[in-house]
């Protein structure tokens, strides 16, 4: 029974040190906020049987600040797997009516221990709140459950390994308590074998929950370091881009493809193409590449001593095989024909 007592108190130690690690984050979310309130509601709990033998009645007194066991458990898994919007009013209230049944019979309980209160209701309505209790817990379990097994279908393989892991700490947890307890001797029953089944529980929801937690912050950071190197390598391949095809003046050529410079740049086409759109603003390559060509067009168009020049020489000059796509992307970028702003320019 001491060796009972020891593993009681260590499932004390650990829910309340859980629930100060989670509550104290830097930056919470509403899931560590709701596992600190399983946490701290399990210490409670686990606390009430602790003392109970000798420190009766006033450990009905610790037992209500365990109100929020499994709902807080479910709040938990709502926040968890769901990204938006977890928790509601309506959440909170359906957590509210069972916290309510909770504290009320260990108020019951107490008060009937403490000044011997001997009238027929109490017991009556302490039996009435055990079996609501007991109703809204198993609907709290069983939505907790149903939190991690809805993602099962839609989930990525990561995703799906993270609600296995957590479907199967849940379900090893119930079993043990509700369905192995129910199995044991009437001896054993009697005396620690349910609250050692208890005690395993414990054990292996709050590592295993806690660990889940760290498991999907590390996937989260990874993925925003991920990010963060994709960005600086992004802006790297632009500047490359950018120095071949302004600064050498590649844009001039015109046989120019977007696959002579993924190759010289020994890239992926499409990193080029996600370049051309993410950091020049560029429809696609060509997009870019003609209005570069048409910018370097109306130079020439507006110099005086190049005047001369016919349409088809300023076109082959700035890059444009021939007469005819040289005018239609002078009239998509200039919205004129270059004949027309070369008259405007010289008149000016």
């Amino acid at each position: 029974m001491e060796l009972l007592k020891v593993a009681q108190l260590f499932i004390v130690l650990l829910s309340m040190a859980l629930a100060s690690i989670h509550y104290r984050l830097r930056e919470k979310h509403v899931l560590h906020l709701a596992f600190a309130v399983f946490c701290a509601s399990s210490s409670m709990y686990i606390a009430c049987k602790l003392t109970g033998d000798y420190w009766a009645p006033y450990h009905h007194l610790i037992g209500t600040l365990g109100f929020a066991t499994c709902s807080g458990y479910w709040l938990f898994a709502r926040a968890f797997f769901r990204k938006t919007n977890p928790i509601n009013h309506h959440h909170l209230l359906f957590v509210g009516l069972l916290g309510v049944c909770l504290i009320l019979r260990q108020l019951l309980l107490f008060s009937e221990k403490m000044w011997l209160v001997n009238t027929d209701w109490i017991p009556t309505l302490t039996i009435v709140l055990s079996e609501a209790i007991a109703i809204l817990s198993s609907g709290m379990l069983t939505l907790a459950f149903w939190e991690g097994y809805r993602v099962l279908q839609s989930a990525t393989a990561t995703q799906r390994k993270i609600s296995t892991i957590y479907l199967s700490s849940l379900i090893i947890g119930i079993v043990s308590v509700m369905l192995i307890s129910a199995a044991l001797p009437t001896d054993l029953l009697a005396g620690a074998g349910r609250d050692w089944l208890v005690v395993f529980a414990y054990i292996l929801i709050l590592t295993t929950s806690h660990g889940l937690i760290r498991f999907r912050q590390q996937q989260i950071d990874q993925k925003e370091k991920n990010t963060d190197s994709f960005v600086q390598e992004g802006s790297i391949l632009a500047h490359q881009i950018h120095a071949l095809l302004v600064e050498e003046k590649r844009f001039l050529e015109s046989s120019l493809r977007v696959a002579d410079i993924a190759r010289e740049l020994d890239v992926p086409e499409y990193r080029i193409r996600a370049i051309m759109l993410n950091h020049f603003n560029a429809k696609n390559f060509n997009h870019y590449v003609n209005q570069m060509r048409i910018e370097y067009a109306k130079t020439i168009l507006s110099a005086f001593d190049k005047r001369d020049w016919p349409v088809l020489v300023v076109g082959i000059e700035s890059g444009f095989a021939s007469a005819a796509p040289f005018t239609r992307a002078f009239k998509e970028f200039a919205g004129c024909t270059p004949g027309q702003y070369r008259k405007q320019q010289l008149a000016t």
